[in-house]
């Protein structure tokens, strides 16, 4: 073979190899996200999932597959998950995820904010993206927060008007400090049980009452084993949405700008649709039997709960500027 005829070779060689590495880019990049809530559209849960899922196919080559309703285990079981590989994403209850660092779930501390418009500039904001950003430690990228829902109490026992009411009731919690101190700062008994057993522990009495967003009364029809509901209103039940951190270090950057973009719209779009779908859930509760009391006491459970705060400034000593960032934030509102 002549020098020209070498040459040529060679060109058509390079131009193959560029082309397969080319293709292997484009080649569709498959993730696997998983929650534990029920695949309803006006879920909070499921509407981020599939808005994430949605605005990535529009604007990049992953394609997302939602696997709902703990088809690859509970909150804990993918969030250990997502660092090792076993999945890519999740959108997960916050309590579980302040497992993994537990600045995050100061954002849960009682009455912490004034309003919705109050908690979205701190979640939007870049106090959300500093919180974000801490869970990188443990092994995920944070894109996201939306709401699990802003927590309600409700009863088998008594009606639940005032932080007196609370004395002596067995109260479910998840495993969480900041949840545990608030049932506890109220005069309950806080009493950890696993969502996936909250049924059952209402029904045979090892808890008489818990907190929780409208859309689990619903979910888990509580109306056949609670009879009051109390919209206290206490508690932002945060959630989260993250991924192995690996994997997003591993994307271009013009791709990790796309995928953190996606995941603040995502959860923006969640957080509307569980909020526009919470009257229509607190309603089916009424119309099931239960009694509700839309106007309790608030100021004796602010008044009970200011312990918590006392006591998180005492051993958690750095989280005491968010939360006074949080609360100056909270003046423009």
């Amino acid at each position: 073979m002549n020098y020209r005829g070498k040459r040529f070779t060679l060109f058509v060689t390079v131009i193959i190899l560029v082309l397969l590495c080319a293709g292997q880019a484009l080649a569709a990049q498959k993730w696997k996200l998983g929650h534990v809530a029920l695949p309803d559209s006006d879920n909070s849960y499921h509407a981020a999932a599939l808005k994430f899922k949605e605005l990535l196919a529009e604007k990049t080559n992953i394609k997302i597959t939602i696997f709902p309703q703990r088809q690859l285990g509970d909150d804990r079981e993918m969030l250990e998950g997502v660092p090792t590989g076993l999945l890519d994403v999740t959108a997960a209850t916050l309590g579980p995820v302040s497992a993994f660092e537990p600045k995050v779930g100061l954002l849960e501390l009682p009455f912490l904010f004034n309003n919705l418009d109050h908690l979205d500039a701190v979640l939007d904001g870049s106090i959300g993206r500093e919180l974000l950003d801490s869970l990188e430690k443990a092994g995920y990228k944070g894109l996201g927060f939306f709401d699990d829902g802003i927590n309600n109490i409700t009863n088998s026992k008594q009606p639940i008007h005032s932080a007196a009411d609370f004395k002596g009731l067995q109260m479910r919690t998840i495993e969480a400090p900041v949840r545990i101190a608030v049932a506890k700062s109220l005069g309950s008994n806080p009493v950890p049980v696993a969502y996936s057993e909250l049924y059952t522990a209402l029904q045979t009495g090892v808890v008489d009452g818990q907190s929780n967003p409208n859309w689990v009364i619903s979910s888990r029809s509580l109306w056949e084993v609670q009879k009051y509901v109390s919209v206290t209103n206490h508690i932002w039940g945060g959630a989260v949405l993250v991924m192995n951190l690996e994997k997003f270090n591993d994307l271009s950057p013009q791709e990790q700008e796309l995928v953190l973009a996606a995941g603040k719209e995502a959860c923006q779009y969640g957080r509307k649709m569980g909020r526009n779908a919470e009257d229509k859930h607190l309603q089916k509760a009424i119309d099931h039997g239960m009694i509700v009391d839309k106007t309790p006491d608030l100021a004796s459970m602010r008044k009970a709960t200011a312990s918590v705060y006392d006591d998180i400034y005492r051993d958690q000593p750095t989280w005491k500027p968010v939360i006074e960032e949080i609360h100056q934030l909270g003046q423009k509102f």
